[in-house]
């Protein structure tokens, strides 16, 4: 009896899923679109923004501020020194950072444009 039940939700979910995209153009359904398609983006933007901020933006951004706060941020010594701190603490405040990043920039292009492709990419440049 469960393995039936979790086949027809799991059909369900897929049906609404796929039909979803052909409901966004609509006026009367305009909002249901939206939230579907905000909430789609979500679970696409959440795990990519959490892979881009903890592998490159904050790890990146942790060595340069470290870098520089070290006195040079050209300098070899104050490079290597801002790397061995910056990118383990980058990469460990990236997850949180790039869950509500990823979390801000599904809810807001997936409501605005639902299931534009706009929607699910979280880019490397800074959401506005």
């Amino acid at each position: 009896m469960r393995k039936i039940s979790l086949v027809l939700t799991l059909a369900s979910v897929l049906g609404l899923g796929v039909s979803a995209p052909s409901y966004a153009d609509s006026d009367g359904l305009g909002s249901i679109a939206s939230f579907f398609g905000s909430t789609t983006a979500m679970l696409v933007d959440i795990p990519q923004g959490v892979a881009i901020d903890t592998l490159y933006r904050s790890p990146k951004n942790a060595w340069h501020a470290l870098a520089g706060h070290f006195g040079d941020e050209k300098g070899f010594q104050q490079n290597v020194a801002a790397a061995v701190i910056g990118i383990p603490v980058g990469a460990v405040w990236g997850v949180p950072a790039g869950f509500f990043r990823g979390a801000k920039h599904g809810l807001g292009s997936g409501w605005e444009k639902p299931f534009s492709t706009e929607s699910f990419i979280v880019g490397l440049e800074e959401d506005k």
